[in-house]
């Protein structure tokens, strides 16, 4: 898929792989709820969950400094490579095979 016409990353939380020191603590697995999402993923990215429970983090242009700037496909670009930057660094969690995008019209 070229990348102008990628829309949004889609996690499936079936694939995500958790730390097996985390593992032998108890901590929980995966699936988890939106709002566990919604609270643990960077302002600059809305998530949502679509009809398969994957969940879609779209670029949504809020700034740490309350400013909200249009979306415009090089926006959108650079934070949908941002967001893949951001979830490789999750020390824990192994999303590697988890990720997808979404497309559609830039």
């Amino acid at each position: 898929m070229p990348r102008s016409s990628q829309t949004a990353l889609i996690i499936d939380q079936s694939k995500i792989r958790i730390d097996e020191g985390l593992i032998r603590r108890g901590a929980p697995g995966f699936p988890r709820s939106l709002d566990w999402w919604k609270r643990n993923t960077p302002l600059w990215l809305d998530a949502t969950e679509d009809e398969q429970g994957r969940i879609i983090l779209e670029p949504n242009g809020l700034q740490a400094n309350g400013v909200t700037r249009e979306v415009t496909p090089a926006l959108r670009r650079r934070h949908l490579q941002y967001a893949r930057s951001w979830a490789a660094g999750l020390t824990f969690l192994d999303l590697s095979d988890a990720i997808g995008f979404a497309g559609g019209a830039a």
